[in-house]
Formats: C-alpha cells, structure tokens, sequence
C-alpha cells in the first residue's frame, strides 16, 4: 500500500499545492471531522464514544479479513450511532454488541482469516474500550484526561499500523490518527487552560 501512497503523490505532483491536498485526502477528511466534533468544544463523552467507534473498525476488518472492510464498517458504524441517539437507544450499546459480533464472527472463520490479527485487534478493542467508557463515568477533569488518553492512545495504535500496512487501509490510518490525535490534544489544551 505505500506504493500506492506514493504512487497517488507522485500522479498529483504536477498539480502542486493542488496535487499534494489531493494525495492527502484522509488527513483533510480528519481535520473536517475533528472540526466538526469539537465545534461546540471538545468532549470527553463524545471522544470516547469515537474511540470505541474506531477500535470496533480496526477489530471488524480483522474479523472480515478485509482492509477496505474498515471505512465502510466506519461509515455503516456512524450511521447506527446517529440512528441510536436519534431513537433513544444507548449508541455505546450499540457499538459493543458490534464489536462482539464481529469477534465471533472472526472466530467462527477460523484460518480464513489472519486469527493472530484478530486476536492483537480484540485486545486493542477491550483496552481502549475500557478506558473510554471509564472516562463516561467518572467526573469531569477525569473524563477529560482519560479520553484524552484513549484518544492519544489510538492515534499511536494508528500510526503503529499505518507503518505495519496491514489490518485496515493506509488512509483510514492516516485519517484515524489526524482525528484522534487532534481530539486528544483539544482535550487537554482545553481541560489544561479551565485548571
């Protein structure tokens, strides 16, 4: 895949300023989603809820076997957390019985799928699960450094996997690791400057 990176970069290099925005599609994709999930201020809640949202994307690839798999989980995911809070249901809800479905899923594949994958995928989840919805429930000051840290903490697992190349697309790693490093970073920023 960072053939193809370079390869993009490469076809849009005559296009200047033009060509290097349009190689860097995921990362401005990022920014725009970061702006509009810090519009109103960055939340710890809604922080958590998007890491959780992103570990299940890394771990439903790994169960499907597919690395394209993870932007369309990503968006199929989305929607059913804006149709959750829409209709009152619990979205965390939501994104946790996914996740599980996905590993069973993944499970009952068996050696169609890279199981030492999975199994790296379905711990990161549980982890960076737990810290998220730790953050949901404890106060404030807390909250905000724990999603932080579950932000922080994904953004790194982002950038592990975009040099490893493998699990999901080198755009949605690159596009992960812009969201999730800059709601981690807003979060302190903004959590650091109320102290």
């Amino acid at each position: 895949m960072e053939t193809a990176t370079r390869d993009d970069a490469g076809r849009h290099e005559h296009l200047g300023v033009a060509g290097t925005l349009l190689a860097r599609w995921p990362t401005l994709v990022g920014l725009a989603v970061l702006a509009w999930s810090a519009a109103g201020g960055p939340d710890a809640h809604v922080t958590a809820m998007i890491i959780i949202l992103a570990a299940m994307c890394y771990l439903a690839a790994a169960a499907l076997g597919s690395r394209r798999s993870g932007w369309v989980v990503a968006g199929a995911a989305t929607v059913a957390v804006v149709i959750a809070m829409a209709t009152a249901l619990d979205a965390i809800v939501v994104l946790l019985v996914a996740a599980a479905a996905f590993a069973v899923y993944g499970l009952l594949r068996g050696r169609r799928i890279d199981r030492r994958e999975l199994g790296i995928q379905a711990a990161g989840f549980v982890v960076f699960a737990a810290i998220a919805l730790t953050a949901m429930s404890v106060g404030p000051v807390a909250a905000a450094y724990l999603a932080a840290a579950a932000a922080i903490g994904h953004g790194v697992w982002d950038i592990v996997h975009y040099r490893r190349d493998k699990v999901v697309t080198r755009s949605l790693t690159e596009f992960c690791a812009v969201l999730d490093l800059g709601l981690g970073v807003l979060l302190l920023a903004v959590t650091w400057a109320a102290l």
